[in-house]
């Protein structure tokens, strides 16, 4: 949610500072970045081909399939890899695990006729840490392990409970068939792009194997439920065991160590199979990451400036600008500002007993100058967004329009809601089961600057219009299983990403979702988005998939279900000593591609 939120500085004047205050207030700063630099114990290691990277928040689970977190990508795509991805490059779907992207093909025969099916080969090189080979035997256990109810892989799970079976071939447990006895627009993907784990790590036991992959199903869950041996393999597969304590998979880093809210290490595996390969998830630069968690802006930039730290991302706009017009930065660092596909919004609780009111959502959008924060807070690096895809995508509606900052019609809204200011004292208030109760809601923001600048912006101009918004901070790990998860929230900051993929997951917004291991976050139920959802699964023809797409977009543009900012471009500086590169690919960069160089060393002092 909020880990992945930018730096937003105030567009309107909340404090005002004289001269003195100002440079006092500039002094008690770089105090905290100074005593800050020092404070976060960076291993200071001799080691020259280590690289030390900067995450704003402790990523809380190092587990894909439980918990595909944006800030905890940028750790597991060095360690679990898919079958194929999208290359950083081309963007084209590129072979990994696999030969070759393999070809869709239609089953005109037997018990899945109508459906299609696909041939999968891996290639023969390919191994897990202990030397055995990875196998078919290792795509099925994933997919049962997120197939299997009790699981947290509810989010992959939308996906594969589309495919119907998964045949290995006698003869090669290289070589294997993933059937789906309905077409589906996203099989390939689905096939294709999940984490794949090895099964000797994660089931040692071989629990899993004792059943059919057709077991595992929504309408088995009753059952699977009462079994003890699926309900402890499930518990243990959730639990921070397999995401903080042993974590394994198929890619060129191994993990090491986890100190948290300070540090994770990850190390180049030796003599791994995928060395010296020309596929960039592949390659080995780097010996050694070092992932350090600093949330403080100043202290990241200030051991950036000092060299300690190689590589931050989501850089505040401002300080991206002044340091890339600076001619000695340039000398030491290269900077990127990649497109990626990730947007901001503010989570509204759609059964909230408030926000259930479509005037009341569409009214909160009315509060908020995007179009200003865009020009001085983002120096115009980003594009406003009306709906959950990503405008770049030819599946985005461009025909939506920008919902204005109008604190007119915010109040129109909210008086055609049953608004009003009752008692004449400047809060608008409205009768509630027979009690008055006045316009107010919490926002709940987990310490990042942006969140903390959208808070106070909606708050300030909230108070225009009679509404008063709490601003409340917790830990975002607490935010997300405590009040998120559990709908006990009203507001929240947030990010979206989405993946390459040409069709997209609407997954998220259909109201089957709307449960605490769900992806519907917001609660948003509506019968005919739920219906173009369904639709849009087996829609064949292109042209009419990408109507269909914009008529979802349309409909949650008018129901309003969540307030949309803008998709922003991303900001990394990367020391010289380091040749690197970036891509519109989430995170923005791939670290295990990178090669020292030395050059533009910065000595700490």
């Amino acid at each position: 949610m909020l880990q992945n939120m930018q730096p937003i500085v105030k567009i309107t004047k909340f404090v005002f500072f004289n001269p003195m205050q100002m440079n006092q207030l500039k002094f008690t700063l770089i105090l905290i970045g100074f005593f800050s630099v020092f404070s976060c114990k960076i291993d200071k290691t001799t080691d020259a081909n280590v690289i030390h990277i900067r995450l704003g928040k402790d990523p809380d689970r190092i587990n894909p399939l439980v918990f595909p977190n944006p800030t905890a990508r940028e750790i597991y795509q060095y360690i679990h890899l898919p079958l194929a991805d999208y290359d950083p490059v081309s963007l084209e779907l590129t072979p990994i695990l696999i030969k070759k992207i393999p070809q869709e093909m239609v089953i005109d025969t037997g018990v899945y006729k109508g459906g299609i099916f696909f041939n999968i080969e891996l290639d023969e090189n390919t191994k897990w840490d202990n030397g055995s080979p990875i196998t078919a035997e290792d795509y099925l256990f994933t997919m049962k392990a997120i197939n299997l109810p009790m699981t947290n892989c509810g989010k992959y799970r939308d996906l594969t409970k589309n495919i119907s079976a998964i045949q290995i071939d006698d003869s090669d447990k290289k070589k294997f068939k993933v059937i789906f006895s309905k077409d589906y627009m996203l099989a390939l993907e689905t096939t294709t792009t999940i984490e794949v784990y090895p099964k000797y790590y994660y089931d040692s036991l071989n629990v899993l194997e004792a059943y059919n992959f057709s077991d595992f199903t929504e309408n088995n869950e009753a059952k699977l439920k009462s079994d003890s041996v699926l309900v402890k393999f499930a518990e243990k597969f959730n639990s921070n065991i397999y995401s903080r304590e042993k974590i394994c998979g198929s890619g060129p880093y191994k993990f090491v160590s986890w100190a948290s809210d300070q540090s994770i290490v990850l190390e180049k595996k030796a003599d791994y199979w995928g060395k010296g390969s020309a596929i960039a998830s592949l390659q080995q630069g780097p010996d050694k990451m070092i992932f350090h968690i600093i949330p403080d802006n100043l202290a990241a930039m200030t051991q950036l400036k000092a060299g300690a730290i190689d590589l931050i991302n989501e850089v505040d706009a401002g300080d991206y600008e002044s340091w890339e017009a600076d001619v000695s930065m340039k000398d030491k660092f290269a900077f990127y500002h990649p497109a990626l596909t990730k947007q901001y919004m503010i989570l509204l609780n759609n059964q909230d007993p408030i926000l259930k009111d479509i005037k009341v959502r569409k009214a909160i959008a009315h509060l908020l100058d995007i179009d200003n924060i865009l020009t001085t807070l983002e120096k115009g690096k980003g594009t406003r967004t009306m709906a959950p895809i990503h405008p770049l995508k030819n599946t985005y509606n461009d025909e939506l329009q920008p919902i204005p900052y109008d604190l007119t019609k915010a109040k129109e809204l909210l008086s055609d809601a049953g608004w009003s200011d009752s008692d004449n004292n400047g809060m608008l208030d409205k009768q509630f089961s027979g009690q008055k109760k006045e316009l107010s809601f919490e926002i709940l923001i987990s310490g990042n600057e942006l969140g903390k600048r959208i808070a106070l912006l909606l708050k300030e101009n909230a108070s225009k219009v009679g509404m008063d918004i709490k601003i409340s901070e917790k830990e975002f790990k607490v935010i997300r299983t405590e009040f998120v998860k559990t709908r006990k929230y009203q507001l929240v900051p947030t990010v979206i990403s989405q993946d390459l993929q040409q069709w997209d997951d609407m997954s998220k917004w259909h109201s089957e979702n709307d449960s605490p291991v769900g992806s519907n976050d917001m609660s948003y139920r509506s019968p005919e988005t739920d219906r173009l959802i369904d639709q849009i699964l087996t829609t064949k023809n292109d042209t009419l998939r990408i109507a269909l797409y914009k008529k979802i977009q349309s409909q949650i543009y008018d129901d309003q279900p969540v307030v949309f900012l803008y998709a922003p471009e991303e900001r990394i500086i990367i020391s010289k000593k380091w040749a690197s590169s970036s891509t519109v690919k989430r995170p923005g960069y791939l670290a295990n591609t990178f090669k020292y160089t030395g050059a533009g060393i910065v000595q700490a002092k």
